[in-house]
C-alpha cells in the first residue's frame, strides 16, 4: 500500500508513553501511531448500509393480498 508523510503534535506524556510501549512491543512508535489511526477510522468512518429491498421481483402483482396463498406450507414440517 502507497504511504503519505504526515505530522502530527502530540502532547509530551502521551509520546513518552508511545515510545515505552514502542519499546515493549519491539514495534516502531510509526507503526503504532498507524496502528492506532487505522483502528480509530474503521471505527467511525460510516457503515455502508445494505439494503435488498426492491432488488428482486416475484412477478406477481397480488402477493400483499393474497399472501396465505404464497406462504402455503412455509414453517410447516413435511
Amino acid at each position: 500500500m502507497e504511504k503519505e508523510r504526515t505530522s502530527i503534535l502530540l502532547d509530551k506524556d502521551i509520546m513518552l508513553q508511545l515510545k515505552k510501549l514502542s519499546k515493549t512491543t519491539n514495534k516502531s512508535t510509526s507503526f503504532l501511531i498507524r496502528e492506532a489511526v487505522s483502528s480509530y477510522v474503521a471505527k467511525k468512518a460510516p457503515k455502508k448500509k445494505i439494503s435488498i429491498i426492491g432488488i428482486g421481483s416475484s412477478g406477481g402483482s397480488d402477493i400483499a393480498n393474497d399472501e396465505d396463498k404464497y406462504l402455503k406450507g412455509l414453517g410447516e414440517d413435511r
